[in-house]
């Protein structure tokens, strides 16, 4: 089942009460001109965990370079406002709704940024994502690939990921930074930092080029 619009949310939704409790996951593309926006996710985290602590919606949101993959946990009437927002936030492209069904009771303790990036360029040899081989089975990062089987064994990994082994830094701006007993791991990917390095290095190498160019 995929459902890509709005609408075909709503009518998918027509025999459920407003009141049911229904678990929603989607994926969409990162769109080109969000991926230039170093406080993307700041704004991200802002707006949707208030909206969702007031409509006890729970779940999470993690990504790569490509995709936004989330799972909203919340009733009818929750859900459906937020993701005709959801459809119409130009920061998404292409968004498929892959699962959607009636859960008895929440499996997320809340709804928060996951403060992991799912991008295998960032996974470094003595970073936490390196270290933990129950993540590296969804390395590629391709959730429109999966089976609905696929995913809620992913959802269920991150869960015992983010309860076990994790510990997050809720200060605003900390998207992509993980944290463990041995330091932290920046991504360089989601702030204009890299950008900064690879300026540095092409000064560097015309004075390299200028000053070889005066010896001769």
């Amino acid at each position: 089942m995929i459902i890509s619009s709005y609408n075909h949310l709503k009518k998918a939704l027509d025999d459920f009460e407003d009141e049911a409790l229904i678990r929603l996951v989607y994926v969409s593309n990162i769109s080109k001109k969000s991926k230039l926006d170093p406080s993307l996710f700041e704004h991200i985290r802002s707006h949707a965990e208030d909206y969702n602590q007031k409509n006890n919606i729970k779940g999470m949101l993690c990504n790569n370079q490509t995709y936004f993959l989330q799972c909203l946990e919340g009733t009818k009437q929750a859900l459906l406002p937020l993701m005709d927002n959801i459809f119409q936030d130009d920061r998404h492209s292409k968004i498929k709704v892959k699962l959607l069904k009636p859960i008895e009771h929440y499996s997320f303790d809340d709804w928060r940024m996951r403060s992991l990036n799912l991008d295998d360029r960032l996974w470094l040899k003595d970073s936490l994502q390196a270290k933990s081989p129950e993540l590296r089975k969804f390395i590629p990062f391709k959730p429109l690939e999966w089976s609905e089987w696929f995913m809620e064994y992913f959802l269920e990994t991150m869960q015992n990921f983010d309860n076990i082994n994790q510990s997050y830094d809720s200060q605003p701006g900390s998207y992509n930074v993980v944290q463990d007993s041995n330091g932290t791991i920046t991504s360089l990917f989601d702030s204009t930092l890299l950008h900064r390095v690879l300026l540095a290095m092409v000064v560097i190498l015309l004075l390299i080029i200028l000053r070889n160019n005066a010896v001769i």
